[in-house]
């Protein structure tokens, strides 16, 4: 039995070599051999399919990946470009005030802006500094106010528009005397002689009267004039010459103390 069993499997394997033989000699044996090569290909088909699937996916992948790196790098770029714009802005604004602290008999020093007060033209501000009641605020582009209470290095500073200061001013090269007050919205110029009145663009500065307020301070730009019938002082509107409400940097000046002579 033993015996019969080997002679059949070396029978068949004779027979496979046959087969393998015939393939590759004859026609129809290539031709099996191929339908055989088309039946391996059909079937890995899945499996290229898969790998191609998994190499555009992979691709896709990337692409998106640095796609949204470059958005990145882009949305970095306008920020810096944006941040060195306002930096040269903001420094254009401290050397206009370092120009303004020349003024004699004041003690000047920078202060941050800390809040605005909800109003439309922001008749309050709150500043990071120690200062004392009746400092005055100048902005770049002229005066903002005083300083109307301080605790725990923050001040409370009155712009010019609140209705409770009274700025003396004059206009330059003039012997005009009048009181710029805040109405609001705009400025209101008190006792200004018809025939003195300034012109619509005029720019009013600090006399100096009074001892508050430093001299030629840019205050109020006139907007408009209006004589009153019967009257000798006409009604006068202004603009504030400062812009207080996109500065991040004012100056406090307080008046240096004289010391008293024994």
């Amino acid at each position: 039995m033993e015996r019969r069993a080997l002679w059949g499997r070396l029978f068949l394997l004779g027979a496979l070599i046959a087969s393998l033989f015939i393939a590759n000699q004859f026609p129809i044996g290539q031709q099996i051999t191929l339908g055989l090569g088309q039946l391996l290909y059909a079937v890995k088909a899945p499996v290229r399919w898969l790998d191609d699937a998994s190499l555009w996916l992979q691709e896709r992948g990337t692409l998106q990946d640095e796609l949204i790196e470059a958005r990145e790098t882009l949305s970095q770029r306008s920020y810096l470009t944006q941040q060195n714009q306002s930096l040269r802005e903001e420094n254009h604004r401290l050397r206009l005030l370092l120009h303004i602290t020349d003024t004699q008999g004041y003690q000047w020093r920078v202060a941050q802006v800390l809040g605005r007060s909800p109003e439309k033209k922001s008749q309050h501000l709150i500043l990071q500094a120690e200062a004392n009641r009746d400092d005055v605020v100048v902005a770049s582009s002229g005066l903002v106010g005083l300083v109307d209470q301080s605790h725990d290095n923050t001040a409370v500073v009155r712009t010019i528009l609140d209705g409770s200061l009274a700025i003396p001013v004059t206009l330059k090269n003039s012997s005009l005397a009048a009181l710029v007050r805040g109405a609001g919205d705009h400025l209101s110029v008190d006792f200004v002689p018809i025939r003195m009145a300034p012109k619509v663009g005029d720019v009013l500065l600090t006399s100096g009267a009074g001892g508050v307020f430093p001299p030629g301070l840019p205050v109020a730009s006139v907007t408009s004039i209006e004589p009153v019938a019967g009257r000798i002082f006409a009604r006068v509107k202004a603009t504030p010459t400062a812009h207080w409400q996109r500065d991040n940097w004012l100056a406090i000046a307080s008046q240096k103390t004289i010391p008293h002579q024994p």
